[in-house]
């Protein structure tokens, strides 16, 4: 029976170390549904390589990296194969992917932020944000009136500014569209100063 070394997680890449015959057993690859992964493989030059998943090979990829898409939810067994520049055939290195469905509670979200300049809290920072690269989020007033909105994926996060101006201390209600067929995220977050 093969065993597996531990793949590395890191930023939403999946990079499997060199697997061997005999080793460790890795961990399962969680995913979300939707989410894109980069998998790859040490490479020898010359080598060709068979990705499978679920035992069906995955045409169109021959070399050490492969990139999919998850969209169901249950656990899947992705393979690869390396055959070597002379024609031999490596071991069949392995592991699985749960693939989940969407869990917001992943998202540390702040319930306040100093935006006063002092570099400490001056921005609205949501954590495990990476999760959801389509993320947009909107900030309305007490009133219901929009006051911003974010680019997609959230890449400059909320100075507690509206048009470049100031908001006033206040708490502003938020919706987080994670862009995945779930519901939106509503709550909300104080500006203190």
């Amino acid at each position: 029976m093969l065993k597996r070394y531990p793949y590395i997680l890191l930023f939403g890449i999946v990079l499997f170390s060199a697997f061997k015959v005999a080793g460790q057993a890795a961990m399962p690859d969680m995913v979300y549904i939707g989410q894109l992964r980069h998998y790859s493989v040490n490479s020898n030059p010359g080598s060709t390589y068979t990705w499978w998943i679920d035992g069906v090979v995955q045409d169109g990829f021959t070399t050490n990296e492969f990139n999919h898409t998850w969209n169901t939810s249950k656990t899947f067994l992705i393979e690869v194969q390396e055959r070597s520049a002379d024609g031999c055939l490596g071991p069949v290195r392995s592991a699985d992917v749960v693939v989940t469905g969407y869990e917001q509670l992943n998202l540390i979200i702040p319930e306040a932020f100093s935006p006063n300049g002092d570099l400490i809290n001056d921005v609205w920072n949501i954590g495990n944000i990476d999760v959801y690269p389509k993320l947009e989020i909107t900030i309305y007033n007490r009133w219901g009136q929009s006051v911003w909105r974010s680019e997609q994926g959230y890449p400059h996060p909320w100075d507690g500014k509206s048009n470049g101006v100031n908001l006033p201390v206040d708490s502003y209600h938020y919706v987080i569209d994670l862009h995945n067929r779930s519901k939106p995220i509503v709550g909300f977050v104080t500006i203190v100063r």
